[in-house]
């Protein structure tokens, strides 16, 4: 019995060692045939490694490979092409218009009798024949001369742009639009401007180094600052002004950096800025650090080392709002100080001087304290939930008329 299992198990030995010397793809075939289950596409992003026809391979675990590396094979290395670095990469020339010169400060179109004042209109961008039987005479009243409006669509356009004609203002015209996306009808939006007699002046953009204009999305400075820089250069190829606004002058610096990796110079001859100098609770002569009227002056020097002047300054949004106390060490704005605060930043204008002794510079073309008009605006100087600001528009309507002296015209 014994002798007989020694044979047997020395049959199944045999058997067992016959089966291993064949691939199990050959087990296989032997059981099936010759006829094969179609595999799978390759996965994306995983590197497949190309086998023989004649050979049926064993069944492999695949391991992704980062898509910037090129597996070596040893009969293909040597026919391989570095792919180059997005780094070694030259930016894409931007092409701009040629006829366009640049405009030295002077040259920058402004309001007949200009007196520097300005106010940020209205917090939509739908407007109604209504808004400006109401706001116009409010602007003329207070000696407006610009504003910064949003709008929404060319309807907007077209309905607010002959009313601020007739009263003699200029208008900033501002796009809604959030950082992350692009508009592409600027050519028809600039011609409306031009029918109407009314410099194309048109900030793009608004705080897009702030959370609040992603949506939810991430805050992407390299996404915005090539959303920019292409949106600038339709604008610019359309005949107007390019109004870059931000609060880090980091964001400044990167955009003109790109604007520069680009060869796209030119812009900067066709260029504005928007800053948004609010005080909070800190008075006009504030210079401890950037939180104050005198805020802006960071942005200049900015300006002036990369590009080697300063283009023109237009202030969108600043100046105080009502009840703000973020700063202890100072009183709460409440209407005395609204109103002292307000005109003597409009008074910068008209004496030539800043808060704190400085002269005035040619490049501040204006300031728009947020905002003229909204009931749900705490800030609105009129038909604000917290009442109208009246000393404020009292006081601002007491300032002598007057137009603005710049530095060409006391020579």
């Amino acid at each position: 019995m014994r002798k007989h299992l020694n044979i047997v198990g020395l049959a199944v030995a045999c058997a067992g060692l016959i089966l291993l010397a064949c691939s199990p793809g050959m087990v296989v075939q032997g059981l099936v045939g010759n006829a094969m289950t179609p595999t799978s596409p390759p996965l994306q992003g995983v590197a497949q490694v190309p086998i023989p026809s004649t050979a049926i391979a064993p069944p492999q675990t695949l391991t992704p490979i980062p898509s910037t590396t090129i597996p070596p094979t040893s009969d293909a290395a040597s026919n391989q092409t570095a792919t180059p670095s997005p780094s070694s990469t030259a930016a894409p020339v931007l092409p701009l218009r040629t006829d366009l010169p640049a405009l030295a400060l002077r040259e920058w179109p402004r309001p007949a009798n200009d007196n520097g004042f300005c106010m940020h209109f209205l917090p939509t961008g739908y407007y109604s024949a209504r808004d400006f039987e109401i706001q116009i005479p409010r602007l003329k009243g207070l000696q407006i001369r610009w504003v910064l409006a949003i709008y929404n669509d060319e309807n907007q356009l077209r309905l607010a742009a002959p009313q601020f004609k007739a009263a003699g203002v200029v208008p900033i015209w501002r796009k809604w639009l959030r950082a992350y996306q692009r508009y592409y009808a600027w050519d028809r939006d600039i011609q409306i401007l031009k029918e109407n007699g009314l410099p194309p002046y048109f900030q793009l953009f608004n705080e897009p180094d702030t959370e609040e204009e992603w949506d939810g999305r991430e805050v992407n400075r390299d996404q915005w600052v090539a959303n920019f820089v292409q949106t600038a250069k339709d604008v610019y190829n359309a005949g107007g002004y390019v109004g870059i606004q931000l609060l880090d002058p980091d964001w400044l610096r990167a955009v003109i950096e790109q604007v520069k990796a680009q060869k796209g110079e030119r812009l900067f001859g066709r260029t504005f800025f928007i800053p948004h100098p609010y005080g909070a609770n800190h008075p006009p002569n504030y210079v401890e650090d950037e939180i104050g009227v005198l805020g802006f002056r960071p942005f200049a020097d900015v300006f002036q080392k990369e590009i080697g002047f300063i283009p023109p300054f237009i202030a969108g949004e600043g100046g105080w709002k009502f009840a703000a106390e973020e700063d202890n060490r100072f009183p709460k704005v409440d209407d005395k100080l609204h109103s002292k605060y307000h005109v003597e930043l409009f008074n910068w204008f008209r004496l030539g001087q800043l808060s704190d002794g400085q002269p005035l510079p040619d490049y501040l073309f204006a300031f728009c304290p947020w905002i003229l008009a909204g009931n749900l605006e705490g800030a609105a100087w009129y038909d604000s939930f917290e009442g109208n600001r009246e000393l404020t528009i009292a006081e601002v309507k007491k300032i002598p008329i007057f137009t603005r002296k710049f530095s060409w015209d006391k020579r």
